[in-house]
């Protein structure tokens, strides 16, 4: 157990080199609040699209044609609903119409509970139709005619994830945007009671229509941790930016020790300090430097994230040509920022005190002379 006084002296000869370690602490700090950024925004929008797939039923179908997206009529729901096991198909109209005059593509999506002439939008719609004056209706045009209709309420801000670029109708009204027949549907949802029968039922619908592909809950799941996980190509990206930085960092750390440093550790060994000394010198400072890095980067991004919605960041993860003015969800997985923790205040540790303990037991008369 070290000394008040040895603490002290220690806290006082760095920040006497103050200007030696605060390129470290930047850097450090701003590895961390890279890599804590990326895992609040993944955590955040994992847990927001996990729980709108609970919400859905066990299976979602859909047909395709060419490698397309292509309508299901009444005889699907018929056919899939004799399968045993299911309980209930409900048809879904979705699909997305192109808002030429801004040239952006809103998600439309059928919603039997709204009236044929009102519709329901989500914010980043919402301010897309507004910037052309469409306050109180919107005009669709399709190959055929115009519609109009009524905006009847904007989405609330906390499903944005969702609803950003969404514009919900009457499921009739979403056919004729879309120039659907009345008797045709984009999805088909097909619940099925029990669990253990969700992957037969999935693969009978397959063996009945060939064509059609039937995502299970369970496999829809499977995709988002894909998508947010290590193997997404964004996260891959700024994990190697992140750890370029890291060696970056240590190789300074390093020069730090090799450097000017070598003098003082042979001024303290001629004053008596010996090499455990010298090694609990070191570890002081760089873990007060290692540690206040590693906590303002972690606050600095839960700042950033979640009261400021991560700009610039967040347009790289949501990828939406609307403006997004999503609220993220407030998600920490504290195992990850232990692991943040431990591969980087370590290895930080280690590039210092493994080098100023090499020059510690060597010849200080060089040194000294120098």
């Amino acid at each position: 157990m070290r000394s008040k006084n040895f603490v002290e002296y220690a806290i006082l000869l760095l920040f006497k080199d103050k200007n030696d370690h605060l390129f470290s602490f930047l850097i450090f700090s701003f590895i961390v609040f890279i890599l804590s950024s990326t895992l609040f925004i993944s955590d955040s929008l994992q847990e927001d699209l996990l729980n709108s797939i609970k919400s859905q039923p066990e299976i979602v179908v859909e047909n395709t044609r060419a490698g397309r997206a292509y309508a299901m009529h009444d005889g699907f729901i018929y056919d899939i609903s004799k399968i045993t096991g299911v309980s209930n198909v409900e048809g879904i109209v979705d699909g997305y119409h192109y808002f030429a005059q801004k040239r952006l593509w809103f998600h439309i999506i059928g919603d039997a509970t709204l009236a044929k002439d009102e519709m329901i939008i989500g914010q980043g719609v919402k301010n897309a139709m507004a910037e052309l004056y469409y306050n109180e209706e919107f005009h669709f045009f399709t190959e055929e005619r115009m519609i109009r209709l009524k905006i009847n309420k904007i989405a609330p801000k906390s499903t944005t994830i969702i609803s950003n670029d969404a514009v919900y109708l009457h499921p009739n009204t979403a056919r004729a945007v879309l120039g659907m027949e009345m008797d045709e549907y984009s999805k088909l949802y097909v619940s099925v009671p029990n669990p253990n029968e969700v992957g037969n039922v999935s693969l009978k619908i397959v063996e009945i229509y060939p064509s059609a592909k039937a995502t299970t809950k369970e496999d829809a799941i499977s995709a988002v941790h894909h998508l947010y996980y290590y193997k997404g190509g964004i996260f891959m990206i700024l994990y190697v930016i992140a750890l370029v930085s890291f060696f970056i960092l240590l190789k300074n750390q390093i020069s730090l020790v090799y450097g000017e440093k070598k003098k003082e550790i042979a001024i303290l060994r001629s004053l008596g300090f010996c090499i455990k000394d010298i090694i609990a010198l070191k570890f002081i400072q760089n873990t007060v430097v290692s540690v206040s890095a590693y906590l303002l980067g972690v606050a600095m991004a839960y700042i950033y994230v979640f009261m400021f919605n991560a700009p610039y960041l967040r347009n790289i993860f949501l990828g939406s040509e609307l403006e997004n003015s999503i609220s993220f969800t407030p998600v920490i997985d504290v195992n990850l920022l232990f692991l943040i923790f431990l591969f980087g205040v370590v290895p930080f540790l280690a590039f210092v005190i493994l080098p100023a303990w090499k020059i510690a037991i060597s010849d200080m008369s060089e040194a000294v002379k120098s």
